[in-house]
């Protein structure tokens, strides 16, 4: 990586020891930010902002290209999202409407209104269809990007509000996500849906797929990440598989890479992490985020990561070398050693580095997780106190006996 490489005037490289990789930082808005998107073939970077705008930036050297004005009428910009021809953006807003600007000429070409608050919005692959959901009503809406109209209007998705919603690879599904903690694929030919993932015990806030759709992942406000494995289909049976709680709050958003090795949360803990997903475990924890991070990035080739968060900060962090950072080496030397293994009790998967070393949890047909032992210690720990009686020695037991009795004598005697 070139260190000299010419930034914008509104771009820094910063350096901090605590992130262990090189960082560059983009300034210029002064609201939240909202949601990021990439549009690799142009090096655009879009993102969207509380302070009622869309920026378009040069990836590589953080100047800004373009500012929109998005005339919501109120601030609270949840999404904006442009198409991958670069010619149309979208953004949804809590004043209840969806927007369509031209790119070039700045202009609004359509506004779709709903009834409720709109919390997301996702446009199709193809540039065809954009798909919105609100709070309230938990509606998905379906928009023509040409012509603006309501295409499609389906009421109660989910029991409560709707979180994030996108479209699958082939734009022949929407995927919702919602406060009433399932995630849900909309089929759109059958009009109906055809799968819920179940696991959470909170909100779910995202979710986000690799390339072929085999592998699925979601995060949630009860700091977890869930994963669930398309090709063998095993979560219907056995549930989903949960990597390590890392986060300590909140966690707002993720995204996997193309191939499904490499997946990006962010969250209300103001941490970064990059998950190894073959491992089931972390590569590295990203701090320097003075506030809530609302939104994150992948690049296709796995080198960078792009936060946003509400300290109105773009932070793109260069991950292409972290193999080389000594905790990371440590880290892979002693996964090389582990396997993955399944708890004999709840069936969750987890490394095997987890276990006790000791002849009795190796040797042992039964493997139990960290939690299924705390459990089972909680237990072993009632069982011998309801059983205490019965251990004491017998000149412990006549003691106690003789006490009681001198007890009842004296309460007879007043």
């Amino acid at each position: 990586m070139n260190l000299t490489e010419p930034l914008a005037p509104n771009a820094e490289w910063v350096h901090e020891s605590s992130a262990q990789v090189e960082i560059k930082l983009y300034h210029g808005h002064t609201g939240p930010i909202k949601s990021c998107q990439l549009i690799e073939n142009k090096n655009w970077l879009i993102t969207g902002s509380n302070d009622n705008t869309a920026r378009i930036w040069d990836f590589h050297s953080g100047r800004q290209i373009h500012q929109y004005k998005l005339n919501h009428d109120m601030a609270a910009v949840p999404a904006v999202r442009i198409n991958q021809e670069a010619t149309r953006l979208y953004s949804c807003s809590w004043d209840k409407t969806v927007r369509c600007f031209d790119v070039e000429t700045d202009k609004e070409i359509w506004k779709g209104v709903h009834e409720h608050i709109v919390t997301n919005c996702h446009i199709s692959h193809d540039g065809k269809s954009l798909c919105s959901g609100t709070d309230l009503d938990s509606v998905l809406t379906i928009w023509d990007t040409t012509s603006g109209l309501m295409t499609s209007r389906i009421p109660n998705v989910h029991e409560s509000t709707i979180t994030s919603c996108q479209f699958n690879m082939s734009d022949d599904r929407i995927i919702t996500t919602s406060t009433d903690k399932t995630t849900k694929f909309f089929d759109l030919v059958s009009q109906r849906s055809t799968m819920t993932l179940r696991g959470h015990e909170g909100v779910v806030s995202n979710c986000t797929f690799n390339k072929f759709e085999r592998l699925y992942a979601t995060c949630s406000w009860d700091k977890t990440v869930l994963l669930y494995d398309a090709t063998v289909g095993s979560f219907r049976r056995e549930g989903p598989l949960m990597l390590p709680k890392l986060h300590e709050g909140s966690i707002a958003a993720c995204h996997m890479s193309d191939d499904g090795k490499l997946l990006v949360t962010g969250g209300y803990d103001l941490r970064v992490v990059l998950w190894d997903l073959e491992n089931m475990t972390h590569k590295l924890g990203l701090r320097g985020h003075r506030d809530w991070i609302n939104d994150v990035w992948l690049t296709s080739d796995n080198k960078w990561i792009i936060s946003v968060s509400n300290d109105c900060d773009i932070r793109l962090w260069h991950v292409e070398n972290c193999d080389n950072i000594k905790q990371v080496i440590e880290q892979n030397k002693t996964l090389k050693n582990a396997k993955i293994v399944r708890c004999s009790k709840c069936g969750k998967n987890f490394s095997s580095n987890k276990l006790k070393r000791d002849n009795h949890d190796i040797l042992s047909s039964t493997i139990l997780c960290v939690f299924c032992r705390l459990e089972q210690k909680q237990i072993n720990a009632n069982y011998n106190h309801s059983l205490n009686d019965y251990d004491r020695p017998a000149a412990l037991n006549d003691q106690i006996s003789h006490k009681s009795n001198l007890t009842e004598m004296s309460l007879q005697h007043h």
